[in-house]
């Protein structure tokens, strides 16, 4: 469901709008959260996003949440 919702953002030109929280080893509360804005390319199982200078990988799996404008318009059910 996260392609899904990540791409109908994309093709609706919303996902500038978007933040998305995923899991983060090492990050406060192990989450982090980034801009849409930052997505370079979202697939079926994973998305890149830009860092700085690097891409980051991020698997489907780790997204907890994703916002538009701050309404959550997907949560990852617990336990999944």
């Amino acid at each position: 469901m996260v392609f899904e919702t990540l791409n109908k953002l994309k093709w609706t030109g919303e996902l500038a709008k978007v933040e998305i929280v995923f899991m983060h080893r090492g990050a406060e509360n192990d989450r982090k959260t980034i801009s849409g804005r930052n997505i370079i390319s979202i697939k079926r199982s994973h998305f890149y996003y830009r860092d700085g200078d690097r891409e980051t990988f991020i698997p489907n799996h780790r997204v907890l949440e994703i916002r538009v404008e701050g309404k959550v318009i997907w949560r990852k059910r617990k336990g999944t």
